[in-house]
């Protein structure tokens, strides 16, 4: 199995996987606020497919996920600069989000626990795939 994959298609699948994410959440929030039908019961299971195929792809097969959550102790000098300046624009991308998020959340002040649930969730997700989302989008080679 070929683990290189171009940084052109990593930036792609990048964005594929975040809008996957994000339609994961327009479908459900959809289903619960206008009710679920077959059209909106297809296009979360279409999404979902989708988010877990090019997480596979960008995060598992280029080792990037193993790259961002395997200790220090057992990277070279380089791979650990990459990493390092990964996570530092991932979480103050987080971090930025993640204020945006709370922000509306209490502006629109939603009392429904599934709805914080599943935006919690989300920003779990992407506090964990940033980095490596980092890395496939900016680093020529992996």
């Amino acid at each position: 199995m070929k683990r290189e994959i171009s940084k052109k298609n990593r930036r792609i699948v990048v964005i594929i996987n975040y809008l996957s994410i994000f339609f994961i959440l327009v479908f459900f929030y959809a289903g619960i606020n206008i009710g679920w039908n077959v059209l909106i019961i297809a296009g979360e299971i279409i999404v979902i497919i989708t988010a877990v195929m090019s997480f596979i792809y960008l995060h598992i097969r280029t080792h990037l996920w193993k790259l961002v959550h395997t200790s220090i102790e057992e990277l070279d000098e380089r791979q650990i600069q990459v990493r390092y300046e990964s996570l530092r624009y991932s979480y103050s991308i987080f971090s930025i989000i993640s204020l945006l998020v709370i922000f509306y959340h209490s502006l629109t002040i939603r009392g429904d626990v599934s709805f914080g649930m599943l935006i919690l969730s989300s920003l779990i997700y992407l506090a964990h795939t940033l980095p490596s989302s980092i890395i496939a989008w900016t680093e020529k080679k992996i």
